[in-house]
């Protein structure tokens, strides 16, 4: 039988308890520390380990830190580690998932680990809008999001040789290479730059021997790990296979191969093959993305049909749009978390505005600066559902001391996906204001309304403005009709419109006046059925 490292962990730590029981001293795994594999404590080996009574333990090849052949009589054992929930297309078959697990060389067990922040001063990635410091705690935040992931150290080190093999000049190298030597709780170095070469990252494992990540990976990790529904994972799936892609070629040529020990192993593979098993996965997720699509099409037509407007809520990663959506909908079912990236389905919720009105909003992915294109393209179906919206609302955090820069990455991520017409109607908040002192609130812009999803402040009138935006920009009619004091129209009215007050018209008691908002369809019908009966 083959289990999940979900699965060989729990494995692990009972297997330790069977044998610190057993008192068979014989039998114990031999404790050689490994990158991989450091929480365990174990080393693996290919072949059998003989271990007490009931346990029978197989590696399925060398090198793997994932494929188990546990042989057991132990029922609980059985039940807990046949159950794999992963749907066929996101699972991993074994060949491909050996050398993604060196190319990504990202355990489930967690890092201990030192940030580098470069201290770039000029090119295309030189700080523009922010500073080395709020950009290296931003690092550290993505770090810390991973479960089990904890910053031991980090620095901001200066550099005009970003782009060369090192990234750091020979003093500060030589700098790093002993801050890490010295420090043997360090596991792993994440580097500051959203993206690495091949060759750099070689580099860099060479001489730190340790695994070095870059903030794609780290970003593509926290994807991976918080994407629950199966649209989900299928799109990070997707937005792997092409940084799998770039480096496949450097696997052939040197410091990956000869590195790939850093990550738990080397599978022998052609470059053919791995070329040819990355565009069967390729085709196999898009293939299916490209159904649930489909069936995202089918609910946008129904909502068009109800004429149901739509408002999506986006914003930079942490910014509050779920909190906001809680507030704007009194919806339980919403769980707010102050996480990067805890949203990465993109969901739909109603809510009513004073006017009655109805709105479903759509709270979408979070975005971050340096957003790879890779993983946006991924995400542009989901995303269609918020980009299709008749409103967005762009929520910024007035709290977050980046602000400028959230706000400039959020709006150039969505000129990439947005007509310039729907970019020009957006509505701009600033949430978090209850986190910032009143001199702080003054000098923000003051044509943007100022708000606080968990206090309420300001809602009413984000309301009033979602209100008289969306009769704007969507084909609702405001109305006031004069209708007979009759309540089968009324009750019509109330199914089929959004009544915000009816009163008795003071000319004759015999009538009321309604004022609501209509959809055309609705109008048309009400037209036909009680024309002899309405006066406007």
């Amino acid at each position: 039988m083959k289990y999940t490292m979900k699965a060989s962990r729990y494995l692990l730590q009972s297997y330790h308890q069977i044998l610190h029981s057993s008192g068979n001293k014989q039998h114990c795994v031999p404790l050689v520390y490994r990158y991989t594999f450091r929480s365990f404590g174990l080393s693996h080996k290919s072949g059998v380990v003989l271990s007490p009574a009931s346990f029978n333990v197989h590696w399925c090849r060398p090198g793997s830190s994932s494929n188990l052949i546990i042989k057991t009589n132990c029922q609980v054992f059985k039940s807990y580690l046949c159950t794999d929930d992963r749907s066929d297309v996101v699972a991993e078959d074994e060949e491909y998932g050996e050398f993604v697990r060196e190319i990504c060389a990202i355990p489930g067990v967690g890092h201990r680990v030192l940030v580098v922040q470069p201290d770039i001063k000029t090119g295309t990635r030189r700080y523009v809008m922010t500073t080395r410091e709020l950009k290296l705690e931003e690092t550290c935040a993505l770090v810390n999001t991973l479960p089990n992931w904890k910053v031991l150290e980090k620095r901001i080190v200066r550099t005009d040789h970003e782009n060369t093999a090192q990234v750091f000049g020979a003093g500060n190298f030589e700098l790093l290479v002993e801050a890490i030597r010295k420090n043997s709780s360090i596991s792993a170095v994440v580097v500051g730059i959203d993206r690495l070469t091949g060759l750099q990252i070689g580099c860099l494992q060479e001489a730190w021997g340790l695994p070095v990540f870059d903030r794609y990976t780290i970003v593509l990790q926290i994807f991976k790990h918080h994407a629950q529904s199966p649209e989900a994972k299928l799109q990070v799936a997707l937005a792997e296979i092409p940084y799998v892609r770039s480096r496949i070629q450097l696997m052939h040529g040197g410091y990956e191969m000869e590195l790939s020990h850093l990550a738990g192993g080397s599978t022998q593979m052609t470059l053919e093959k791995r070329h040819m098993l990355l565009q069967r996965r390729e085709h196999r997720i898009k293939r299916e993305l490209d159904k649930l699509h489909s069936k995202r099409q089918e609910i946008r037509l129904k909502r068009q049909r109800d004429s149901q407007p739509t408002v999506a809520v986006v914003g930079y990663t942490n910014s509050g749009k779920t909190t906001l959506i809680k507030a704007l909908t009194k919806d339980e079912s919403l769980t707010p978390q102050n996480n990067l990236f805890a949203t990465l389905d993109v969901s739909a919720h109603v809510g009513m505005l004073s006017s009655r009105v109805k709105v479903t909003y759509i709270d979408t992915v979070g975005f971050i600066s340096d957003m790879p294109i890779t993983l946006l393209d991924a995400f542009r179906a989901t995303l269609e559902d918020a980009m299709m919206a008749d409103l967005i609302v762009h929520v910024r955090d007035a709290s977050h001391p980046d602000l400028k820069l959230q706000v400039v990455s959020v709006h150039k991520t969505l000129q990439r996906m947005l007509p310039e017409g729907k970019l020009n109607s957006m509505i701009e908040v600033y949430n978090k204001v209850d986190l910032i002192p009143t001199q702080a609130a003054e000098a923000l812009d003051p044509g943007i309304l100022q708000i606080s999803a968990v206090r309420g402040n300001g809602l009413a009138e984000l309301g009033e403005q979602l209100g008289q935006r969306l009769l704007q920009e969507t084909n609702l009619m405001q109305k006031t009709f004069r209708i007979p004091n009759s309540e089968n129209i009324l009750r019509w009215l109330y199914s089929e419109a959004a009544v915000s007050s009816v009163r008795p018209d003071p000319r004759d008691g015999q009538f009321l006046i309604v004022d609501l908002v209509i959809s055309p369809p609705a109008y048309g019908k009400f037209c036909a059925r009680f024309a002899r009966k309405k006066s406007q």
